[in-house]
């Protein structure tokens, strides 16, 4: 039976860690996982489970059977969406099992089918009521955890309820107080799991002996001048991570069409710790708010983000050209880390998949030796002509066609997909715009007064189903100067 098959079939996850074992063991021969090594695993809890699921991941990277994947099925947890990460490389190896199994697992595939669809429902942060992956898709559990909604729902919408009368009585201000309190209180969030350990006890161990006063970007014997300068002088500081239970609340509030996005780009931070993001592009229609969206997560981390337009490169000038050329300029993430004076920037690369090659090579390729942490610790900036450490640069992208990516770029990075915003979306967007145009107009937020419901019902007209951030901004400019120039005549 296909591996993959007989894993989704599986009812609890003792069951597909014993599969997913015994094929590991078979297909690799230097992998040995013992008795005692089962024992840990089930008597231990999800975190350090977890952890030793992801560090057999990572030693069967991308192996020719998709065993990694499998391991981060068993490192899944529902109600924590930025646990199905793996669900957009998964998707494509289902789709192709359908080709390489049996007749007789035909008869199966219908039922694994649904229970993927379940794991797609997971992915997007459906509830649970049982911890188990593997439990939480079969049809007695999943049926058990829709009448569980339901009923949370009923209650949601009652207290809810309950908190609006209470306002509109008098000395109805500590009713609805200790209404809304009560609703908090009983709606589940999954925020208290927002921290998420996607590190192995090598990766653990290799991070705790890094110096805490930053690195040496460039060698301390390198005769550097302007700008670079302070990077051979000094150790050059790290950006630390703040708490990002507040980050997250506040852009799942600007982004509601974007939740899952949102935690699976912030799933791999560790509070107090140097911020370090698994290098990711989002993909999505043009307009959604990609690019807004990591500029907004640099602002809120405390980070200095630099863009870079992928569009209008058709070079390997990212990586840097020589200084025998008159247009010599050093790497770009090296400018980066210079300007800012922090080892770990973010840098945004904006519609990478619009990046184009001639003779001098291509943006996708200069990328390449920044996204490996082995190569980008040593890279030889070719203006400069010495190597410097680059290898805490963060990178973001943005794309609206991953097929356009090269397979050597793609694999390098994490595709986390942001849907297009609906109508229902439009008043908390409206909230983030006005905030950006109260600065582009230099007057205090508390002049920007929000969205009316006959502007928003306006608005919503004017923009239709069109899902474009960009065209939202545009048809709110346009109001709020109209309610300026009609305020203005009276």
């Amino acid at each position: 039976m296909h591996i993959l098959l007989d894993v989704l079939l599986c009812d609890w996850w003792e069951m597909a860690l014993v599969k997913v074992v015994l094929a590991t063991q078979q297909a690799r021969s230097d992998i040995i996982i013992m008795r005692d090594h089962m024992r840990k695993f089930v008597g231990e809890g999800f975190v350090a489970t977890r952890h030793r699921c992801l560090y057999f991941a990572r030693r069967l990277h991308h192996d020719e059977q998709q065993l990694d994947l499998l391991w981060m099925m068993l490192a899944a947890k529902p109600g924590a969406p930025w646990t199905y990460g793996f669900m957009d490389r998964l998707t494509p190896v289902f789709t192709s099992m359908s080709d390489q199994i049996s007749q007789v697992e035909e008869r199966m595939l219908q039922h694994a089918t649904e229970r993927f669809e379940r794991w797609k429902q997971m992915a997007g942060g459906f509830p649970s009521i049982t911890p188990d992956p593997f439990k939480a898709v079969t049809t007695r559990d999943w049926n058990r955890t829709l009448e569980a909604k339901k009923r949370q729902d009923r209650d949601d919408r009652a207290a809810a309820a309950t908190a609006a009368a209470a306002a509109q009585r008098p000395h109805g201000d500590r009713v609805a107080a200790a209404a809304a309190s009560s609703l908090k209180a009983s709606m589940k969030s999954i925020r208290d799991h927002v921290y998420v350990d996607e590190g192995n006890v090598n990766e653990a161990q290799e991070n705790g002996g890094e110096d805490s006063d930053g690195v040496w970007v460039l060698p301390a014997d390198f005769k550097a001048t302007g700008i670079y300068k302070p990077l051979a002088v000094n150790r050059t500081m790290f950006t630390l991570t703040p708490d990002i239970r507040p980050i997250r609340d506040t852009l799942r509030a600007e982004f509601e069409h974007a939740h899952a996005a949102i935690d699976l780009i912030l799933c791999y931070l560790r509070p107090d710790e140097r911020l370090s993001f698994r290098p990711f592009a989002l993909l999505g229609n043009p307009g959604c708010g990609k690019s807004r969206l990591i500029r907004r997560l640099g602002e809120l981390l405390g980070c200095k983000v630099r863009r870079y337009d992928a569009a209008g490169s058709s070079d390997n000038a990212f990586g840097g050209t020589p200084k025998r050329w008159h247009s010599a300029s050093p790497c770009f993430p090296l400018q980066c880390v210079a300007d800012t004076r922090t080892a770990n920037p973010l840098i945004l690369i904006d519609e990478v998949d619009k990046g184009g090659a001639s003779t001098s090579g291509s943006l996708a390729n200069a990328l390449i030796p920044f996204l490996e942490k082995e190569t980008a610790s040593s890279y030889p900036d070719p203006c400069l002509e010495v190597e410097a450490d680059l290898s805490h640069v963060n990178y973001a992208m943005t794309a609206n066609d991953d097929s356009r990516l090269p397979s050597p770029l793609r694999d390098r990075i994490r595709i986390i997909r942001v849907p297009s915003p609906g109508v229902e979306h439009i008043e908390s967007l409206s909230r983030s715009i006005l905030k950006d145009l109260a600065v582009e107009l230099n007057v205090p937020l508390a002049f920007m007064q929000p969205l009316g419901p006959d502007e928003l019902s306006v608005v919503s007209k004017m923009w239709g189903e069109n899902g474009s951030v960009r065209r939202l901004q545009k048809i709110i400019r346009g109001t709020v100067t109209a309610r300026d120039q009609h305020a203005s005549r009276h």
